[in-house]
């Protein structure tokens, strides 16, 4: 009899200290909000061994919603009301993984990006509650990988192989390997941001995405307007992607009452 209790308490101390937290946040938080900045890392984020494209912020891996598609979910996109949907898609048994890469050793623990909570929200299955949206890369809405735990989904952290595992009932299971070749990543990564979640300095363009306090004040009611008379809609994420030609564009222009009242 203490034997098999000594076998389980082993397993418990085990399974706690590789499970990782399902969340990093107590309460969805304000649209804009800074939350922190996502680094390049080696760590890599598995489903089913099958290898997605991840990001470190303040210590969580982040994956694209967008990018659960390909890896055994569907995801649902409500224009009208800015929501994403996340389902367990039981058809999708064999994944179509997105090619991961390790970044160059010189850029591991650097910024990748600035990160902040999104205006999208996300939910799981049909609003069967919300889950905290990110944004960062434009046309990418990020969750907490941890929060597919909501679906099904078990998830561990295995330190020596640096990977983070999810695993998922009803989806094939790859043969383990790790990424081994670098690449510079494939998302448009900006420079800089000059509203919560857009803007590109390499280019010299500054992109105004939200009415919001980074939005010159001269241009807010001029723009909220236009997308109350559906002249101005958003990208797929909401994102206005406006430079400050256009705001001065449409300023004039609402100044000579070309858009009344």
């Amino acid at each position: 009899m203490k034997k098999i209790i000594s076998i389980i308490i082993v397993v418990v101390m085990l399974t706690s200290l590789f499970c990782v937290s399902v969340s990093a946040y107590d309460a969805i938080q304000t649209p804009g909000t800074y939350v922190g900045e996502a680094l390049y890392t080696d760590i890599i984020t598995y489903i089913n061994h099958y290898a997605i494209p991840s990001w470190i912020v303040n210590g969580y891996p982040m994956v694209a919603v967008e990018d659960l598609n390909k890896y055994g979910f569907d995801t649902i996109w409500d224009s009208a009301n800015k929501t994403l949907r996340i389902y367990r898609n039981y058809d999708k048994v064999y994944p179509d993984p997105i090619p991961v890469y390790l970044p160059a050793n010189n850029l591991l623990g650097t910024k990748q990006c600035d990160v902040y909570a999104s205006d999208v929200k996300v939910y799981i299955n049909n609003y069967e509650y919300q889950i905290q949206g990110f944004s960062g890369i434009p046309g990418y809405t990020f969750i907490y990988v941890g929060d597919l735990t909501a679906l099904g989904a078990t998830m561990y952290f295995i330190s020596q192989n640096k990977a983070v595992n999810i695993w998922i009932n009803g989806m094939s299971i790859a043969e383990y390997q790790r990424p081994t070749s670098t690449k510079a990543t494939t998302y448009n990564i900006p420079a800089a941001t000059a509203s919560s979640g857009g803007g590109s300095a390499s280019s010299g363009v500054v992109y105004y995405d939200y009415i919001d306090e980074n939005m010159p004040e001269w241009a807010r009611a001029t723009i909220q307007k236009l997308v109350n008379k559906g002249y101005i809609v958003g990208d797929a994420n909401g994102r206005l992607r406006l430079t400050e030609e256009d705001l001065r564009y449409f300023v004039v222009n609402d100044r000579a009452g070309v858009y009344g009242d």
